[in-house]
């Protein structure tokens, strides 16, 4: 029990503060002698445990001993007398207390006038007594100890049960946290999850919680997600705002849990040797015992945020390896690479106007690139003729769709399986006379919906061996005539309703 508390010293001075509040041990007195309340109270007069005081209730029968339990359930310790309106009235409010409303914190002691009423083994046994006194035995210094020593047992029984509280909040916050797919929202559901698993004692002293996670990277510690006014702090370096002190311990070689007042800083170098940070401001006056599931959760989730950064870099790898696949088809049909970035960037700003979920998006952003694939087979002469295609040339043409779609399909990945479906769908009309199959509205794919808008309107913003880049009014005008039948009349909506945006999209990567 040491290693998972740490306890403060007991203090036995009588304290000079007696007014209740919330900082009291509640010690319920019953017995139907009104003189034994008294004398009780006059032989602990004074009395502390840990710095805090007692507070009485008080009951002079089994009946109302049931009533006191009844709107009390903070009572650490119960002086119960056995003998009251008949001669099993204390073992009744015993067994009241523990079978009926299953409180097995209260310390019960009894107390007897008639030891020979009730033997003391059996009822030790049968009635989950903790202590069994006569109250000729009961002097002002052993009453002393008794209260003390059930205080202590009470304290701990409680600081167990907190533990166990705070140790299944943990559990549950890591539950919440650990579904979570992208780096950002796993470092902001950490810093969510954080106050519920610090809220096990309402008398914690927590100001206002905020905080931040970061990750390094070959520049530095960068913020990947904060709350409070860390919220604004994405993508900046940690060392060019912390505190000093603060600073200095995260650019230290050192890892783990760190206090400076009522700053937090947790610190765990990865398996791709960068630190993974947490750093919260307003925690203070935490107990022992917050303190330390403070230290399992944050520990727990540094390295389950290493481990999903980790996963995100392999996905990146994959996703960089898809997108410069695109960028090569587009440089031998002599077109920039821009074409593919602007592509996917168009296709994630309508799809997320769209209402598709943020990984169908990362997705679709990743996949869009994929669209004209196919054209790796068709012959340059077809590919970069600067004139119109005849009937031969464009029925050939055509089958990039299907090509395309025959290279990806049969993958296991989810980002190649959807550039399968955009590859073939990407030529189809919302009016059913595109091609290869003549699909029409919600038969084609979303994905494809979206990739084909994105797709039109920066080819046709844009240079080709076949033609000059339209005006942008004139592009405008086209989509407005053929929202409905080449599109979605829907998408196309999106579209101009967030054309300042894409068209930031067109100025930020020009082509060369």
């Amino acid at each position: 029990m040491d290693d998972l508390f740490e306890f403060a010293p007991e203090n036995t001075a009588p304290g000079e503060d007696n007014n209740l509040s919330k900082s009291t041990w509640k010690i319920a007195i019953v017995d139907d002698d009104e003189d034994v309340h008294t004398i009780t109270q006059l032989a602990l007069a004074g009395f502390e445990f840990e710095g805090r005081s007692i507070e009485y209730v008080h009951a002079y029968s089994g009946l109302e001993a049931k009533k006191l339990f009844k709107s009390h359930d903070d009572i650490a310790l119960v002086l119960l007398d056995v003998v009251m309106e008949d001669d099993h009235a204390g073992l009744d409010v015993a067994d009241f207390i523990r079978n009926s409303l299953g409180n097995t914190f209260t310390r019960i002691v009894l107390r007897t006038g008639q030891p020979g009423q009730a033997p003391e083994k059996e009822v030790i046994r049968d009635y989950d007594i903790n202590d069994y006194k006569e109250k000729t035995e009961l002097t002002s210094q052993k009453l002393y100890t008794l209260i003390y020593s059930s205080l202590r047992s009470y304290r701990d029984i409680i600081a167990l049960d907190k533990a166990k509280g705070g140790l299944a909040k943990v559990i549950e916050a890591s539950k919440h946290v650990l579904e979570k797919r992208f780096v950002d929202d796993f470092a902001t559901g950490v810093l969510e999850q954080i106050t519920s698993v610090l809220h096990t004692d309402q008398d914690a002293l927590l100001g206002e919680l905020i905080g931040l996670a970061a990750k390094e990277d070959e520049k530095g510690v960068h913020v990947v997600a904060g709350t409070g006014r860390y919220s604004n702090f994405c993508g900046q370096d940690v060392a060019s705002f912390l505190p000093p002190k603060v600073a200095e311990q995260l650019l230290s070689s050192g890892e783990g849990n760190f206090q400076f007042d009522d700053k937090y800083l947790a610190v765990r170098l990865g398996l791709d040797d960068n630190r993974k940070v947490i750093l919260l401001q307003g925690v203070q006056g935490l107990t022992p015992m917050d303190r330390h599931l403070l230290d399992i959760f944050v520990s727990n989730m540094l390295i389950a945020f290493d481990n999903l950064t980790l996963h995100e870099e392999i996905l990146e790898t994959q996703r960089e390896v898809v997108y410069r696949l695109g960028e090569a088809v587009e440089t031998r049909s002599r077109e920039t690479g821009n074409h593919v970035k602007r592509v996917a960037k168009i296709s994630k700003i309508i799809a997320k106007n769209s209402g598709m979920s943020k990984r169908d998006i990362e997705i679709l952003k990743h996949a869009s690139p994929l669209h004209d694939l196919g054209k790796i087979a068709i012959p340059d002469s077809i590919l970069n003729k600067p004139g119109k295609l005849d009937a031969e040339e464009w029925e050939l043409m055509q089958t990039h769709t299907d090509v395309g779609y025959h290279m990806l399909a049969d993958s296991r990945r989810e980002i190649l399986r959807v550039g399968a479906m955009i590859s073939k769908e990407h030529h189809e009309k919302w009016d059913g006379t595109g091609y290869p199959n003549g699909l029409a509205g919600e038969d084609i794919s979303i994905e494809a919906r979206i990739t084909a808008i994105a797709d039109v309107y920066d080819a046709l913003a844009s240079d080709r061996c076949y033609k000059k880049a339209w005006p942008l009014d004139k592009i405008d005008d086209l989509f407005r005539e053929e929202s409905g039948r080449h599109f979605d009349p829907e998408l196309v909506k999106i579209l101009f309703e967030n054309i300042e945006e894409i068209r930031q999209v067109r100025d930020k990567y020009v082509d060369a």
